[in-house]
């Protein structure tokens, strides 16, 4: 048996970095899917078994790169960049839904290799780690997704040179809705620091301020998806207010997706559950978000979102 052959199944859990080294730690998979909303739940899941805590494997990214010769994985289809807060997860679990389609959701493993510098975290490496995530899960799979952290779009021209001519969407919403939904409860982005290794470096004022700090990466994702719809091809810009019709309206479309042999109602059936709480029903909750938007969460939109939005918003109704 070959050493390609031995890793038949296995998948990246972690990447690390070990005495100065890229390391890969490697977790057996099998035939198993990613169904969860987030790939970190199901490759927690998968490190927590016995087998693959009493027999992980490690590597160093020779390996990952070999591996990625003989094993390519799917084709990449399409990337979901996002604003947070916003959709994208719904979008995710649509596209996962897809008979034929594999969607990696915030792989934790490809945010790791994006704070590394070029010489490990490069083109060619980015490639090799989305190859032995996006298997082939089923026979008939036949083409694989990919959603990043919604602070990703800094990275952008990197996943793009890695994936080039690759359709891709972004996901927004009102920043009024978005400050309040974290506000109530933040995510990692709203952590003063927690994005240095992705370059992003608010002011010292924001450094002890939680919303404030979020407030500022969000005005930076925002404006780096305008930049992004100027100097690359195949974008799409989608409100939240948009979905869920969009989905099959747009991005079915823009991702090259034919609908028109696929059972509707599953597809369907995705786009009426809520996508973080699949037992829930999805109900809109714009207007109570705007109504909780209290005088902080205006003045931090005020100084920091209002314009980057609108301007998004001008280059979305000029792509129509």
């Amino acid at each position: 048996m070959t050493v390609e052959d031995s890793f038949a199944g296995w998948i990246p859990l972690f990447l690390s970095a070990r005495g100065g080294r890229a390391a890969v730690e490697w977790g057996y998979m099998g035939g198993e899917r990613f169904t969860e909303p987030f790939c970190h739940d199901t490759l927690q899941k998968l490190a927590s078994r016995p087998f693959n805590r009493l027999f992980r494997r490690h590597s160093g990214l020779d390996l990952l790169l070999e591996r990625a010769h003989g094993h390519p994985g799917l084709p990449l289809k399409g990337l979901v960049f996002h604003m947070s807060r916003c959709g994208s997860t719904l979008a995710a679990q649509w596209l996962a839904a897809l008979p034929d389609s594999v969607m990696l959701s915030e792989p934790e493993p490809l945010d790791t290799l994006l704070q590394w510098p070029p010489h490990d975290g490069g083109t060619e490496t980015v490639r090799a780690l989305l190859a032995a995530l996006g298997q082939p899960r089923r026979e008939g799979d036949r083409r694989l997704f990919l959603k990043t952290d919604c602070w990703h779009m800094a990275h952008i021209d990197r996943l793009l040179a890695a994936f080039p001519g690759t359709p891709w969407v972004f996901l927004y919403r009102d920043p009024l809705e978005v400050l309040v939904s974290h506000r109530r409860m933040p995510g990692w982005h709203f952590v003063p620091d927690s994005m240095a290794g992705h370059g992003l470096h608010p002011p010292d004022e924001l450094r002890s301020y939680p919303l404030g700090h979020g407030a500022w990466i969000l005005s930076v994702v925002l404006e780096q998806a305008r930049q992004a719809m100027v100097r690359h091809g195949n974008g799409l810009l989608l409100n939240y207010s948009e979905l869920p019709e969009a989905l099959e309206a747009r991005i079915a479309g823009h991702f090259g997706v034919d609908l028109s042999d696929l059972e509707q109602e599953p597809l369907r059936a995705v786009s009426r559950r809520h996508s973080k709480q699949g037992h829930a029903v999805f109900q809109a909750d714009a207007t109570e978000k705007r109504a909780a938007a209290d005088m902080e969460i205006l003045e931090l939109a005020a100084r920091w979102l209002d314009e980057p939005y609108q301007l998004l918003e001008q280059s979305a109704a000029s792509a129509l």
